[in-house]
């Protein structure tokens, strides 16, 4: 009986170890970058003004795409932004990407979520460091970020 209870237990303990192991390999974290970027977009909120969009980032670059297809293969968005990225499709309809790019190498991926953030005007935009941003007032629950060259 107590040889039983031993292997109950050691399998248990397996199984708890393998979820856990699962569970922290398949866990999303928001890079820190993507966490910077949001937290300086909502201090926007409450102010009317513009900004200049490289204000809101804590990198360097000197031009940014917003993707707005979420559907791009990593050959696609190479080509938009002129240089080798790695980045894969997005394969969802709630996010989207902005490119950073820095004397033609690929800087940082920034995905956000549609529900939280919409850029203005829609499409696939190129911005350089000196286009500014403001936080438009509008009836939609997602931040609507008005981009301005």
């Amino acid at each position: 009986m107590k040889k039983k209870i031993i292997i109950a237990l050691t399998a248990v303990l397996i199984i708890a170890i393998a979820a856990l192991a699962f569970f922290l390999i398949t866990f999303e974290t928001i890079p820190e970058n993507t966490k910077i970027i949001n937290q300086n977009m909502l201090k926007l909120k409450g102010e009317n003004r513009s900004t200049p969009f490289s204000d809101v980032t804590p990198f360097v670059w000197d031009r940014a795409y917003i993707l707005e297809d979420p559907y791009y293969d990593g050959g696609a968005i190479d080509k938009i932004v002129g240089a080798e990225t790695n980045l894969k499709r997005l394969e969802t309809e709630v996010r989207r990407r902005i490119v950073f790019v820095n004397q033609g190498k690929f800087v940082y991926d920034y995905i956000y979520n549609i529900s939280e953030f919409t850029f203005r005007p829609f499409g696939t935009l190129e911005l350089t460091t000196s286009d500014t941003i403001r936080i438009a007032v509008g009836t939609s629950k997602a931040l609507i970020v008005q981009v301005e060259p």
